[in-house]
């Protein structure tokens, strides 16, 4: 069975697989392509004898729906490290022009360098552990191949004042919809424009809208999913 799940804010992907296995039973679980804990949509739950199809949904195109705040800057990329200030001067007369040329070039294949807090392996170890510690500054994050197909600007607005405490005064705020391949990180887009702007950008909000024909219009919550295998199977525990 393949479940198209709503992952939700502050999960991660493997709470997710944790929840469905205990709580329905399923011999196995697994999922088609990592959502960091601060995004939330589409996860593909391969369950069963269907995990042995993994790769071949981790393969589909995805697309995503991004919020991105310019003159602020972070480690991670978003919201997830400490954010500081980048060049407010530039960001607040950045324009939607300016911004849609600098998009236009990142459609296509291209290389990105992982972002530090990635669970990519680095000398034995995942990136995002050794991020924590003093010795990140002595790692060097390996480039990949990505391709973009289809980069959209949905919104473009200056002095917008967001709901986040990292981000308490007005900002210029882009949110765009992104159409990629399997393996690109949308934090190190956000970040590679920010740093050719010359104000720094950050991810506040991001959504995986689709992954390939599965969509979020059509994606369950883990607790509508567990509800029905509890009503099919009522002897079943909770999580």
């Amino acid at each position: 069975m393949v479940l198209t799940i709503y992952k939700r804010r502050g999960w991660t992907s493997n709470d997710v697989v944790q929840k469905l296995k205990h709580s329905c039973g399923f011999a196995k679980v697994g999922h088609a392509g990592t959502l960091d804990p601060l995004a939330e949509g589409v996860l593909l739950v391969l369950t069963d004898a269907d995990t042995k199809r993994q790769s071949e949904f981790m393969d589909l195109p995805k697309e995503y729906l991004v919020k991105v705040a310019f003159g602020y800057e972070s480690d991670s990329h978003d919201l997830g490290t400490p954010v500081r200030l980048g060049s407010k001067a530039v960001a607040d007369n950045l324009t939607r022009e300016a911004l849609a040329g600098v998009l236009e070039a990142y459609v296509g294949k291209t290389r990105q360098q992982v972002p530090v807090y990635s669970a990519v392996h680095v000398a034995g170890q995942r990136l995002y552990k050794v991020a924590r510690t003093n010795a990140a500054s002595v790692l060097s994050p390996p480039y990949k191949a990505v391709e973009i197909y289809a980069l959209t600007i949905c919104s473009f607005a200056h002095n917008e004042q967001l709901c986040y405490p990292e981000l308490s005064a007005p900002c210029t705020v882009a949110e765009f919809r992104v159409s990629c391949g399997k393996g690109t990180y949308i934090r190190a887009l956000v970040r590679d424009v920010g740093i050719q702007l010359g104000c720094g950008a950050v991810v506040v909000a991001l959504t995986r809208t689709k992954v390939g024909e599965f969509s979020a219009v059509n994606a369950d919550s883990v607790d509508s999913i567990i509800a029905k295998y509890r009503e099919a199977s009522p002897e079943q525990t909770s999580f």
